[in-house]
């Protein structure tokens, strides 16, 4: 079975953006784009994720995470902001479930496979299809903020920076107001960057 997990970037004080995000600057305005930094600090490609040019551990934690990764979940301002990936993610051109209101009317096309879902439930067992026994990884903030709030996910994959934003886009926000108890699986340091896997006990609902 898919597992599903959380895979984002955050400041130290909890942002996965900066404010004033829009189509082309998904990572906002205020240092927000500093946050990928760690995401092109080597001098080289990424030899299987060439998009990317990470550096020391980095490369390391993006060689294990980003290949178990079957299949992306994302929400519609993240695919706005994204501009739809140019139809190809760059994490192996793997299929993306967008879960929106409305399909687009020209979504972009590439080599990755591409649907639109208007439900939860539903775009979670489609990416998980199509993820093909690997994992689903959610990389918009709204839908990853649905699904802790219904116990749907097993695991966060998080990359911490040293930075601080002070305003933007909380990882955190709105999920409930029960704790969230998490078990440490992970931490690796890297250049500009820590790493930590958490499990999410019973967050799977299968």
């Amino acid at each position: 079975m898919s597992k599903l997990v959380v895979l984002l970037t955050m400041s130290l004080d909890g942002f996965v953006a900066g404010p004033n995000r829009s189509p082309g600057h998904g990572l906002g305005e205020h240092g927000g784009p500093h946050l990928f930094d760690w995401y092109f600090s080597g001098k080289e490609p990424h030899p299987r994720f060439s998009a990317f040019k990470p550096e020391g551990a980095n490369m390391l934690v993006m060689d294990k995470r980003f290949g178990e990764v079957g299949a992306i979940l994302a929400g519609r301002n993240t695919y706005e902001n994204a501009r739809g990936w140019n139809g190809t993610h760059p994490i192996n051109a793997v299929p993306i479930v967008v879960l929106t209101h409305e399909a687009p009317k020209e979504p972009p096309r590439g080599f990755s496979q591409m649907i639109f879902v208007n439900d939860l439930t539903r775009a979670i067992a489609e990416a998980k299809v199509l993820a093909g026994g690997k994992t689903v990884a959610i990389t918009g903030t709204s839908v990853a903020q649905q699904c802790l709030r219904a116990g749907y996910v097993d695991e966060l994959w998080l990359t911490i920076v040293p930075l601080v934003l002070g305003d933007g886009k909380r990882l955190f926000d709105g999920i409930g107001d029960d704790a969230i108890p998490l078990e440490k699986i992970e931490v690796v340091d890297g250049p500009h960057a820590t790493h930590v896997t958490y499990r999410v006990p019973h967050g799977g609902h299968g």
